[in-house]
């Protein structure tokens, strides 16, 4: 049987195909949403947006301080705040599995410190979200971090 060139674009479209369906599948599920309320979240952004810039504008003493240990990650808040007074939670977010994702709320120890215990971590980049209200008052800071066990 003789090909012509009818034949080769039929055969070139299904190879393509083929190789778009493969990489499709192999690909896995990138559709999954980093939030599962997505929408609801979408109406309280400004007050996320007004609590970021409240945390940025905070001098440089009074912002809290992100500290690595063997332990796990320490938050250092500054002495002059009122435990009684304080609220916040902390949530460290997995981009690549959210079964990794790690939310706590924060209850100061002594010195106004905060531990999140390594036993809780896996190695890897996680996004910060540490977020604290006081006096009515709130405040965001969001970064991004890589936990490392040691």
């Amino acid at each position: 049987m003789k090909l012509d060139w009818g034949h080769g674009i039929a055969i070139a479209l299904v190879s393509f195909m083929i190789f778009i369906l493969a990489l499709l599948f192999s690909a896995g599920d990138t559709g999954s949403l980093v939030t599962e309320n997505y929408y609801e979240k979408e109406l309280t952004f400004q007050n996320e947006i007004d609590a970021l810039r409240s945390a940025k504008a905070l001098p440089a003493e009074e912002q809290p301080e992100v500290i690595m240990q063997a332990n796990g990650i320490n938050f250092a808040f500054p002495n002059s705040i009122d435990p009684s007074k304080f609220k916040g939670e902390v949530y460290l977010l997995r981009n690549e599995d959210d079964t990794k994702d790690v939310r706590l709320p924060i209850k100061l120890q002594s010195r106004n410190q905060f531990l999140v215990p390594s036993v809780k971590l896996q190695d890897g980049v996680y996004e910060l979200n540490l977020s604290w209200i006081i006096n009515d008052k709130e405040y965001l800071i969001k970064k991004s971090i890589r936990w490392i066990s040691q």
